[in-house]
């Protein structure tokens, strides 16, 4: 099995070498042995050194086209599902138009999961300008606002400079930070904590942190990309299976796919 992982910024040489590399020693504590991981940066897009990109509805439209193409390029490469490598889950819906493999977005996912584990989740995300919005939303759109606390979404303890450029060096820089804010959400009445970033998430995963001791009980805590990537692993092995299909959309037919994307200059 084949799973390929989309980078959803510019590929930074030395910066996510380190950190796809520390994402598959994870990964080994899951996946099969024999599942290979992938991983696909867009080929134009916007940068992690310019975080206020992110909060422009518009610069993020432009990016989830980008991911779009690599998620087609990979289906017909031969891999057998793609995970988005980002929380936000930028291109998913629009994959699961246009390619037949499972497409699975870190988001949706893992709050999904997290409904399996407790009553009430809160999500900790990246300390960027407009994610809680965003992940708010998000959490509107897959009709989970009884499943969270009150104010859910929390940002994680560190700008998220300082989280990435720590993280390299000490995953357990990022957990601690994750720690304190999940004890301060479970007073609040959460049973689930997710990590609601694909960078953050990861960080938690290489320092060994799954869970939190409050009191009596031990608190879940979810990356993201360990809950997507065993997804698809999964959705995989359904398909092949039983067949069972992971898309509520009719593909397009070869002609009108070819059609459509001439109409706005892309390759077929």
């Amino acid at each position: 099995m084949k799973i390929c992982i989309v980078n959803v910024s510019e590929w930074v040489e030395g910066f996510h070498d380190v950190w796809f590399g520390q994402m598959k020693e994870s990964f080994r504590k899951v996946l099969r042995p024999e599942t290979e991981v992938v991983i696909k940066s867009i080929k134009c897009g916007l940068r992690g050194d310019n975080p206020l990109d992110f909060a422009n509805v518009y610069f993020t439209h432009l990016n989830k086209r980008e991911v779009v193409e690599v998620i087609i390029q990979a289906e017909k490469e031969g891999f057998d599902a793609a995970v988005v490598g980002c929380f936000d889950d930028w291109g998913v819906n629009e994959s699961k138009a246009v390619v037949d493999m499972p497409v699975i977005g870190p988001g949706e996912s893992t709050m999904l999961f997290a409904c399996q584990l407790g009553r009430k989740f809160a999500v900790i995300v990246a300390n960027m300008p407009g994610l809680i919005a965003q992940i708010e939303e998000q959490i509107r759109q897959h009709c989970l606002q009884d499943r969270v606390i009150p104010n859910p979404v929390r940002f994680d303890v560190h700008a998220f400079t300082e989280t990435w450029e720590k993280g390299l060096q000490d995953p357990k820089f990022v957990a601690d930070g994750v720690v304190k804010q999940a004890r301060e959400l479970v007073t609040e009445g959460a049973d689930v904590i997710v990590v609601g970033c694909c960078g953050i998430g990861p960080f938690c995963s290489v320092a060994g942190l799954s869970k939190v001791k409050v009191g009596e009980r031990d608190i879940p805590i979810l990356d993201p990309m360990m809950v997507a990537m065993k997804s698809a692993e999964m959705a995989v092995d359904l398909k092949k299976g039983i067949g069972l299909p992971f898309t509520n959309m009719a593909l397009p037919s070869e002609e009108d796919f070819r059609r459509v994307r001439a109409l706005f200059g892309l390759p077929a």
